[in-house]
């Protein structure tokens, strides 16, 4: 089973003389979290938050900053640009690093007529993607790490809601190869490029495309970025998470959509709720938190809901009729 030792945790909360500690795990290390609670709670006052999280985005929402001297989250990388209200220790869990990749059938991606392939990955597989760009090194193709923004911990690694270290290459590779478990990372890869992604899923060691996958989804998007123009009551949504808070765009977002006649609402949230929406008798909903809830929550929602890109790309004329995936590589700060 998982496990993270809370050794030098200890030793970072000791540092900072913290009494109170907010404990946050993500659900595959929650069956630890009587070793974990226990092993701090000798030293600290814990609690630990039962409520789900998204990442390095999301560590809790202001009226527990002021209840804490300090947030443990277990399982993520730091997001380097974000100012954290109070400190946060983020210790990374890193997958045992797999290896022997011989029978992984990368003739997908040759026969294609790929070579130069750029090759990203979450952040638990940072180890084992290492080795399988050796792999790949050795089966003769030429294999290119991108380079982070300030939103990125480390060269190669993608989030959900940014893909900086595929852009920063896009101009060199032939397509590119996500590392990975399920396909979050590697759509979100293949939306934002026109260059076919494909992932290495290590559940089964699979490797497919995400091409045909992808151009289905963005059909959906087009449906629903383009009934927005005709909706009259808008609903702009800010996100009140530390790392998705986005309230200058949200306020131009409000101009640009009264300049058009349209009736707009400011709405704060933690989690959006869909039946919020529809207890609202919103017509579209434009979300500027994490730009994932548009794109994998659409069927939950009874009207279109829009990400920060989509929008403009309706009211703006922004992409020139290309899909413009949503990415988030600063926010404003939380006070």
């Amino acid at each position: 089973m998982i496990y993270v030792d809370p050794t030098e945790t200890i030793e970072k909360l000791r540092a900072m003389n913290a009494k109170r500690i907010l404990l946050q795990l993500p659900d595959g290390l929650k069956p630890r979290v009587f070793e974990y609670f226990n092993a701090l709670s000798k030293e600290f006052n814990v609690i630990v938050s039962s409520e789900g999280f998204y990442g390095a985005c999301d560590t809790g929402t202001m009226d527990v900053y002021g209840k804490v001297d300090c947030i443990v989250q277990l399982g993520h990388s730091r997001i380097p640009n974000i100012d954290y209200p109070i400190p946060v220790i983020f210790e990374e869990y890193l997958e045992e690093a797999q290896e022997n990749f011989q029978n992984v059938d990368f003739s997908v991606i040759s026969n294609s007529g790929y070579k130069k392939i750029g090759v990203l990955y979450s952040i638990q597989y940072k180890d084992t993607a290492e080795n399988v760009k050796e792999h790949m090194r050795k089966i003769g193709f030429e294999v290119y790490t991108g380079k982070k923004d300030n939103r990125i911990s480390y060269d190669g690694q993608v989030l959900g809601c940014n893909y900086s270290s595929l852009h920063s290459i896009s101009g060199e590779v032939d397509c590119f190869l996500v590392i990975s478990t399920g396909i979050f990372h590697s759509l979100g890869a293949q939306l934002s490029t026109d260059k076919e992604v494909f992932i290495l899923d290590l559940n089964d060691r699979s490797l497919t495309s995400m091409m045909e996958r992808t151009e289905r989804i963005k059909r959906k998007r087009y449906l629903s970025i383009f009934s927005v123009k005709e909706k009259n009551k808008f609903a702009v949504v800010v996100d009140s998470k530390v790392g998705q808070y986005r309230i200058k765009v949200a306020e131009k977002i409000m101009e640009i959509l009264k300049r058009n006649g349209k009736e707009v609402v400011l709405v704060y949230t933690n989690e959006s709720n869909p039946t919020d929406f529809s207890n609202m008798r919103a017509d579209a909903v434009v979300f500027t938190g994490c730009p994932r809830v548009p794109i994998d929550d659409q069927e939950r929602y009874e009207m279109p809901v829009l990400t920060v890109t989509e929008f403009f790309m309706v009211f703006n004329g922004n992409g020139n009729g290309r899909y413009v995936m949503d990415e988030i590589v600063g926010v404003d700060p939380v006070r």
